[in-house]
């Protein structure tokens, strides 16, 4: 942590999210990487009184692991969720009751082989094309008009494609557009 804090050139780190290796997508823990969530949350924790770390986030986790570690004070739940992929909407439903940030991985679909990609739908591209945007910018606007908690960490290689994601949150997404959408998954 410290090498992290001197790297960054920085006092604290406002949010460190505890990733739970215990499922897919990408690593998977296994033999002595395993350790118990009540352990990590005890070392976070610790940071968070010392002063080095300004919250808890969790990273790949369920509801019931929310649950258990909601007690420790959790800021943020980082998880797979887009248009096409949408599996975690329950755990979306717990961190909205409890007024925690959920922070959509893979938001416009995973980089992984195999797995659906949302600016290739066919009904995303159809919206795009009538509102003039780009479809990644539809599926970004998506997730904004979903749920209030939901934040975005779209992968940006330029500046043009920072701006694209940017200026989702002025694509306005009418009734018809949101149920067409809500369709897809």
């Amino acid at each position: 942590m410290e090498a992290d804090l001197r790297a960054l050139d920085a006092e604290q780190l406002a949010v460190v999210n505890l990733r739970w290796v215990d499922g897919p997508p990408g690593i998977v823990a296994t033999g002595d990487q395993i350790v118990d969530l009540d352990d990590q949350l005890a070392e976070l924790m610790a940071l968070r009184d010392e002063g080095e770390i300004g919250a808890i986030g969790l990273s790949n986790v369920t509801v019931d692991q929310l649950r258990h570690a909601a007690p420790a004070g959790i800021a943020c739940v980082q998880n797979l969720y887009n248009l096409l992929e949408r599996d975690e909407e329950p755990l979306l439903a717990e961190c909205r009751s409890r007024g925690i940030a959920f922070v959509s991985y893979f938001p416009l679909g995973s980089g992984f082989p195999g797995r659906p990609k949302v600016a290739g739908d066919d009904v995303v591209r159809d919206i795009a094309d009538r509102l003039g945007v780009t479809p990644s910018q539809v599926g970004l606007a998506w997730l904004l008009a979903r749920d209030r908690h939901i934040l975005l960490i779209p992968a940006t290689r330029s500046l043009d494609h920072l701006e694209q994601n940017m200026a989702a949150r002025e694509v306005e997404l009418d009734a018809g557009m949101l149920a067409a959408l809500d369709r897809r998954a």
